[in-house]
This record gives C-alpha cells, sequence and structure tokens, in this order.
C-alpha cells in the first residue's frame, strides 16, 4: 500500500468527524452556546479538509470515500436531530437524508455507481451552512452574551443576531425549506441516475447472489490503494470490491 502515512492521516481526519458526531448529544450540554456553533462549523469543516488532503497527498481511496460518505451523513442527521428537539420542522430535512442514503444503498447492492454528483456536493454545503445558521438561530441569545460590544464587529455581528432573534420561527422554516429542496432535488438526480445504472448493470449480466467478496490481500488492496481507486473511477462499489462467480468461471 503506497502513501501509507498519507492515508492513515486523511482517514483520521475523517474519522474526527464520525467520532465528533458521535459525541456531539453530550458535548451540546456541556459546553455554551458560542462554543457548540463552533464545534459544530469545525466538524463540518474536516469535510473540506480531508478532501484537500487526500488530493494534494495522493491519498484518496475506495475505504476513505466510503468513510467520507458515512462520516457525512452521520453528522448531517445527527445535528438536524438535535436542532429538531427545538424546532421539529427539522425532522424533514433528516427525511430528506434518509431517502438520499436508501437511494444510494439501493443503487450500491443494484451495481450503480455511488460517488457524489456535482448536485450532491452543493446539497451537503447548503445543508452545512444550514446547520451552522440553525444552531447559532437557537442559541442566539447566548451567542450575543458572548460577544464583545465596544468594537465596530461586535456591534454589527449583535445586530445580526438580534435580528435572528426577532426573527427564529421564520428563519428556521426558510433553513428547513432551502435543505429540504435541495435534498429532494438531489434524490431526483440519483433517482434518476441510479436507475439507468442498474438498468445498465443488469443488461451486463451484474446478479448480486454471484458475488463473493475479494480475497483478504486483494480486498485490502481495493479498500487502501491510491491508485486502484483512481483507476476505478466510475465504476459500481460492488465491482471494486468483489468478484462474481460468473466471471470467474469464464
Amino acid at each position: 500500500m503506497k502513501n501509507k502515512k498519507a492515508i492513515i492521516i486523511v482517514n483520521s481526519v475523517t474519522m474526527t468527524r464520525v467520532i465528533g458526531t458521535f459525541i456531539l448529544p453530550f458535548i451540546s450540554i456541556k459546553i455554551c452556546p458560542a462554543e457548540l456553533v463552533i464545534y459544530v462549523g469545525l466538524l463540518l469543516l474536516t469535510d473540506a479538509i480531508d478532501g484537500l488532503l487526500a488530493r494534494r497527498l495522493k491519498a484518496s481511496t475506495v475505504f476513505g470515500s466510503i468513510l467520507d460518505a458515512t462520516a457525512d451523513k452521520l453528522l448531517g442527521i445527527a445535528c438536524l436531530a438535535v436542532l429538531s428537539q427545538r424546532y421539529p420542522i427539522m425532522l424533514l430535512p433528516i427525511l430528506t437524508e434518509t431517502i438520499i442514503t436508501i437511494i444510494n444503498l439501493r443503487g450500491a447492492i443494484g451495481g450503480a455507481t455511488t460517488e457524489s454528483s456535482f448536485l450532491g456536493k452543493i446539497k451537503t454545503w447548503v445543508l452545512g451552512l444550514g446547520i451552522v445558521l440553525g444552531f447559532a438561530t437557537i442559541y442566539v441569545n447566548g451567542i450575543i452574551s458572548g460577544i464583545n460590544s465596544s468594537t465596530i464587529i461586535g456591534k454589527y455581528l449583535i445586530a445580526f443576531f438580534e435580528n435572528l432573534a426577532t426573527n427564529q420561527d421564520i428563519v428556521m422554516a426558510i433553513i428547513a425549506s432551502i435543505t429540504v429542496g435541495a435534498g429532494i432535488i438531489v434524490a431526483c438526480d440519483y433517482q434518476h441516475k441510479v436507475k439507468i445504472e442498474m438498468k445498465n448493470a443488469a443488461d451486463e449480466g451484474f446478479v448480486l447472489k454471484k458475488m463473493v467478496l475479494k480475497s483478504k490481500k486483494d480486498l485490502l488492496y481495493a479498500l487502501f490503494d491510491e491508485e486502484y481507486y483512481q483507476k476505478t473511477k466510475g465504476i459500481p462499489l460492488a465491482k471494486k470490491i468483489g468478484e462474481f462467480k460468473n466471471e470467474k468461471n469464464n
């Protein structure tokens, strides 16, 4: 496995997002509102950091892409769940995120690719910004109390957050509407893509029941080799990590 250290570094950054997600419910009741918004923002920022590091260090792998996608979904749903405790309307984006996950899982099982599309990446950033703004809106009074009002920037920030405090219900409704709308667009895009790719896979003789995982050595290579990841872009995940009995017998 080439670039072993770089791959470990990149996946470690992604794992901080996973671990940070699992402790989020406990963190949310232990730290002040401003710190919580910063904490969530830093977790979301790791999504950009691990991607940048993976490209710069040439450490992109199949395992890393799976871990990254899983971390994104877990963090998004966990944050929305925390927000929904105060504003149940935030359960709606959880529904769209769940639908997208089901579509991708169905596609992976059916022989479709599961790589994020351009629209999917935009949706991720829209959701991330919505989550940060949602936390800032809910905990706005605590944030205002922590801002230094003696500076010009502080005065502008206080004015901004006071406006949020006055219109909390409207702001949260707008956040929910935008994130749900983005989720629906991406879900439709993925469903269309998955439907076509599953049909093509079936026409090519893809049968999940005939798939077996690669041998341990080959599986480790497939999961953690950067060159293999680059060579197999656009190939269904099942074919990346599995072998097919009918192909073996030919």
